[in-house]
């Protein structure tokens, strides 16, 4: 399904919408999810998503959200632990390259750490969480979209469309469940 966002607040409010069910995850068949994987175009929205999520758990308050370009993973001080990642730099080669996950990520990983990973068609298939949410956000045509959501005070010519793909019986558990929270907040676009 796809949901329509207006600006970088409703992105945010898309990212807190999925935290608030991930951190309340206790016995719900959804918490065995591990990753959220975002797919969209320089300056789509991933890293503002991100933001959302971060924001809605606990701890959230003390972290500073930014984006992993550079540093490939930051690790934020969440409740658990939120591992944002970026394999945008690893580019083409980036699935033969990148065989393993670094070994502070996996350790993290291992201790029930949440991981949202930015460019996630750069790490090899093999090692894709099979319970997952797979979130792309695509520019929809015709929107009168003023300002890009992950650049503030760069322009963009459109508004974002967020299609939620799940991956998983996890996934789609957990689909399930924000269907109804999406669709009663956000309107639903075609795909």
């Amino acid at each position: 399904m796809a949901w329509l966002l207006d600006n970088a607040e409703e992105t945010e409010t898309l990212g807190r919408i999925i935290s608030g069910l991930l951190s309340g995850a206790g016995g719900m068949p959804w918490g065995k999810i591990r990753a959220l994987y975002l797919r969209g175009t320089l300056g789509s929205g991933k890293t503002t998503l991100t933001r959302g999520l971060v924001a809605a758990l606990p701890g959230g308050e003390d972290a500073e959200v930014a984006s992993p370009s550079f540093t490939l993973c930051n690790i934020y001080p969440t409740r658990p632990a939120l591992l944002h990642a970026d394999l945008y730099r690893m580019g083409d080669n980036g699935a033969a390259a990148l065989g393993a996950l670094p070994e502070d990520m996996e350790d993290s990983m291992n201790d029930g750490a949440l991981l949202v990973l930015e460019w996630p068609e750069y790490l090899a298939p093999a090692l894709w969480e099979e319970d997952r949410l797979e979130i792309e956000l695509r520019s929809v045509p015709g929107g009168a979209c003023t300002e890009n959501l992950d650049i503030p005070g760069q322009s963009c010519e459109m508004k974002r469309s967020a299609v939620i793909t799940a991956h998983g019986a996890a996934g789609a558990a957990l689909l399930e469940a924000l269907q109804p929270l999406l669709s009663s907040r956000f309107a639903v676009c075609e795909a």
